[in-house]
């Protein structure tokens, strides 16, 4: 048996995986293990394993569609996954584990029978696993058109690609990014040079390298050339990792304000989803949001989660009035989400609202698909009851909308699903930076009660970290219940109110916050990245066309 033969992690050299229905197994237990290295598991180690599993077979796939040495049972007597796939199935047990809170708000919540609620979690899981077989089948055209010799930077090209159109195609679910499960690994200070995506980079780019290396150096017998492929992918591992140890040590300026922290209160009032919108339970709700903040109207931010107030603005003008009052008597600001309805355009829109001396209005700029709006409403509305959910028929608004502006400093507004766009964010704060030399602070707020006592809630945390580690902007996060919690410009958590408990959690703010690269130029770093690689296919492309034509 040859060296290539006994190459470690390979799933379809294994004993008894020969099997397509084996290896179909084999991938879905690898993906399977993805969704560790996120929140609440946070192993990160385990999702750069998973992610060397898959990476591994797909160079094995790569090298024998070149030409390279076989294993000894011949590609007849085998039968042999395709990358499309291998990233499919792998896709299956990533997403099918680590997005199951899915089915917790589409059957729980949204009271969609059990057969349909599992018809349509899988198809959710279905249309971002093709999304990712999609990334896998572009490495392996790239193989072809470039030489296998190029899949180095091929791979975390495809594979980051992959991640801009899972965040983009059909508005968007930016979820379970690789660059994700490293804000508590080694790799967690390269998101203030290249944000997420780059993160996600450079894990690939390092696990591609070590499989690039181990699996060359094994295959070949030559000692000579066994030192030459050993020194040239060692060198390219050094400069990989040394990246981001420059990320750590490399200083970042930090920006000092004159009000160096605020005084914040935020309520968790715990609602259940089936209150939420039932009118029997408006007054109760109501309650509970007043006693929770009856000790914290001496704090200069008091903030109430997305959808606090269960009706729109217009419905309930007494209310606001009476906060109004609240805040301007006490000098504090109030932040709350609260639907509001423009009657002259029969629009309406999840929003957030400032009441006190500084009264503002934010639109939710990107919806949640059947919670918020229903894709196809016309034709889906009354089929089941998931599709006539209370409030799902939201306007998206443009993105034109500006930080809230308050005396000594400024509020970077994210509701709830919006945090997870890292460009949505980025915008927002830029436009604050051109505008205003104040402190800033990212305030999202939320309501998971949808998604029980499932990931989803841990994972929708982790990412709000992320916002604040990549722009080096302190932030607070209000949900109905849970996770609220502080969050500190490094995206360390500080302090939190556990799931489904009712309580607020206060804490003194500092406003001062780093100027990170990427809150500096934003995806322009990924773009760099990508656009070298682009340069170097394209090199690669006219040299091999020069050569060919020379032969000929």
């Amino acid at each position: 048996m040859s060296n290539h033969s006994k190459f470690l992690f390979s799933v379809k050299y294994l004993p008894k995986m020969q099997s397509l229905i084996a290896q179909r197994l084999a991938f879905v237990a690898v993906g399977a293990l993805y969704p560790l290295g996120f929140s609440p598991f946070d192993f990160w180690p385990v999702a750069f394993i998973s992610i060397t599993l898959l990476i591994n077979e797909i160079i094995v796939n790569c090298r024998e569609q070149s030409g390279a040495p076989a294993n000894e049972i011949s590609k007849q007597e085998r039968a042999s996954l395709s990358l499309f796939s291998m990233g499919l199935y792998w896709g299956l047990g990533a997403f099918g584990i680590g997005v199951s809170w899915v089915y917790v708000s589409i059957h729980e919540f949204g009271h969609a029978p059990v057969i349909g609620a599992v018809a349509i979690s899988f198809l959710f899981v279905l249309t971002l696993s093709l999304m990712k077989a999609g990334g896998i089948y572009l490495i392996g055209k790239m193989s072809k058109w470039f030489g296998s010799d190029m899949l180095l930077l091929i791979i975390p090209f495809a594979w980051v690609i992959s991640e801009f159109v899972q965040a983009t195609l059909f508005s968007g679910f930016p979820w379970l990014f690789v660059g994700y499960s490293q804000i508590d690994g080694p790799l967690w200070m390269l998101s203030t040079w290249l944000g997420v995506y780059g993160v996600s980079w450079f894990v690939i780019a390092i696990s591609s390298c070590l499989v690039i290396l181990w699996h060359f150096y094994l295959s070949t017998k030559d000692v000579s050339i066994k030192r030459t492929i050993l020194s040239r992918y060692a060198l390219v591992l050094l400069v990989l990792v040394s990246v981001p140890i420059l990320s750590f040590l490399a200083p970042q300026a930090i920006i000092q304000q004159d009000k160096k922290s605020i005084s914040v209160a935020l309520v968790q009032p715990n609602i259940a989803q089936e209150k939420k919108w039932d009118r029997r339970y408006f007054s109760q709700i109501i309650d509970v949001l007043y006693q929770q903040s009856r000790e914290h109207w001496d704090v200069d931010l008091l903030v109430w989660p997305e959808g606090a107030i269960p009706a729109y603005q217009h419905q309930v003008k007494d209310i606001i009035a009476d906060l109004e009052q609240r805040a301007e008597s006490s000098n504090t600001d109030l932040l709350l989400g609260l639907p509001i309805y423009y009657p002259e355009n029969e629009t309406s829109y999840s929003s957030f609202i400032s009441v006190g001396k500084h009264p503002q209005t934010y639109h939710k700029q990107v919806l949640v698909p059947f919670g918020e709006y229903v894709p196809l409403g016309d034709l889906l509305r009354g089929l089941i009851e998931f599709f006539d959910l209370p409030m799902s028929s939201f306007s998206p608004a443009t993105s034109l909308q500006q930080a809230m502006e308050f005396k000594d400093y400024q509020v970077i507004t994210a509701i709830c699903y919006e945090i997870t766009y890292p460009d949505i964010v980025h915008d927002l704060i830029a436009k604050a930076d051109a505008n205003s030399d104040k402190a800033k602070l990212l305030v999202t707020v939320s309501n998971d009660a949808w998604f029980g006592s499932s990931f989803g809630p841990h994972q929708h945390m982790q990412i709000a970290r992320m916002r604040a580690l990549e722009s080096g902007i302190p932030l607070i996060r209000s949900t109905n219940n849970g996770i609220t919690a502080i969050v500190d410009a490094r995206g360390t958590l500080i302090k939190k109110l556990d799931q489904h408990t009712q309580g607020t959690l206060s804490y003194q703010v500092p406003l001062s916050s780093y100027q990170t690269l990427y809150r500096r130029f934003g995806l322009l770093g990924i773009y760099g990245l990508l656009a070298i690689s682009l340069v170097v296919f394209a090199i690669r492309w006219f040299t091999q066309n020069k050569e060919l034509k020379d032969e000929s």
